[in-house]
């Protein structure tokens, strides 16, 4: 099986987003990065970076800017907007949230029509903010280069709820609109899972433990319909609505493991947990998606776990991929916090980075694509300040060619006195 990779750097009004072209505290990121059949796209916002024009006020204008970032992105690394099969919405407003679909599916009807009645696997959320005061959204789009390409193929899984298809024009077009899973060659990707009953499209609990389970056998269930188990699950990224449910999440969890999994409840899947404004609706408690191989023995995506300990990050690699479970600015062998602010707390996060990329038999410099979240949003030019630094020390690759990223802002992290928390991919 073929895992070239394959970088393609990102400029903003024709400088390349990397160090020297823009100042030590500006956004780096590349704008695309190929790995095989997979094309990862960072974080679009809704400003145009070519032309420096001000973002626009609307909220749909600004996805329609986003989404035709996505796209030549995606035509840059020879697929298109056709072969999406993962997006990530970050929005500020909840009410926002038609507005967004209907601009996403105009937008798809105009440009690649074949993601109507097939739309991508998804996840959306609310943050309090993102990397410029103006964007209102965000869009991160992973895509296959051809769906069609031999041991590389693209297999489809459709969502229902209430006997409809979440797919236009089964569903109107500010509706949620995904499908439940969607594979490439054998990597599974699982669209975000709510506690929402599919018959009855209603949410029948408000009880956070038993929301988690509803998650979580929606989990098994799609990775099932793959061919694959729980048992193949290597990443699950858990968006919860207050850092009070972390623990208790974490709690229901192994237990789903022992009971569903045992191999998990020892060896759990990589995971991050990000604590977010709000869930596509009110009455969400936690959402959870995942990354899992798909049926079928085939050693070119044989899957190994890396433990880390209780405080260090853990990492699972799936073929050539390396799932990073998500790090905070925590000891890794006490759990107790950087005690030298966000500066320290970035550096401790990358330190663990690094030491499972290093476990996992890969480094650093391998780094394919992050997610950066912080508490309080003054401290950005810090933290690429403080990324900067650590990348010319330990990754100097880095420094010229920086990962796909995206940026949030968020109400909280892993604990009260956490700061800064980073989500990465990477390969071997």
């Amino acid at each position: 099986m073929n895992w070239d990779l394959k970088y393609y750097p990102a400029y903003w009004q024709g400088k390349k987003l990397a160090y020297p072209d823009v100042p030590r505290g500006h956004p780096k990121f590349a704008q695309s990065m190929t790995l095989g059949n997979l094309v990862f796209v960072s974080g679009c916002g809704g400003k145009d970076n070519s032309s420096g024009a001000p973002a626009p006020q609307g909220v749909g204008d600004q996805v329609k800017v986003a989404l035709d970032k996505a796209r030549s992105a995606l035509e840059t690394a020879g697929s298109s907007m056709e072969n999406i099969v993962k997006t990530f919405f970050l929005i500020r407003d909840l009410d926002d949230y038609a507005d967004v679909r209907k601009s996403e599916t105009e937008y798809y009807q105009e440009h690649a029509p074949y993601l109507l009645e097939h739309p991508p696997a998804a996840t959306l959320m609310v943050v309090p903010g993102l990397a410029n005061p103006a964007y209102q959204v965000e869009y991160e789009v992973i895509g296959a280069i051809d769906r069609a390409r031999a041991d590389w193929g693209v297999t489809y899984y459709s969502e229902y709820w209430g006997g409809k298809k979440l797919a236009y024009p089964h569903v109107p077009m500010e509706h949620a609109k995904f499908a439940r899973s969607e594979v490439v060659g054998k990597l599974v990707i699982v669209s975000g899972c709510q506690a929402l009953d599919h018959d009855t499209v209603k949410v029948e609990t408000a009880d956070f433990s038993e929301q988690t389970r509803i998650c979580l056998d929606k989990v098994k269930i799609g990775m099932e319909e793959t061919g694959g188990s729980l048992d193949t699950l290597a990443k699950t990224v858990v968006f919860i609505k207050t850092i009070d449910d972390l623990g208790l999440y974490r709690e229901v969890e192994q237990a789903y493991f022992r009971e569903h999994a045992p191999q998990l409840a020892e060896n759990p899947p990589a995971s991050t947990a990000i604590i977010v404004s709000e869930l596509p609706r009110p009455e969400f408690l936690v959402e959870v998606e995942a990354f899992g191989v798909a049926g079928g023995a085939d050693p070119a995506w044989a899957l190994k776990n890396y433990p880390g300990g209780a405080y260090a990050a853990a990492a699972v690699s799936a073929g050539n991929l390396v799932f990073v479970s998500g790090c905070d600015g925590s000891d890794p062998g006490t759990g107790a916090m950087a005690a030298d602010g966000v500066t320290g707390q970035i550096t401790q996060a990358l330190d663990k980075v690094r030491a499972a990329m290093d476990r996992a038999g890969s480094s650093m410099d391998r780094m394919l694509k992050t997610s950066m979240m912080l508490k309080n949003i003054d401290d950005y030019p810090i933290m690429r300040e403080t990324e900067l630094a650590y990348y010319e020390k330990h990754a100097p690759r880095l420094v010229s060619h920086p990962p796909v990223s995206t940026f949030m802002q968020l109400p909280a992290i892993t604990s009260p006195e956490a700061l800064f928390q980073i989500d990465v991919t990477g390969i071997l």
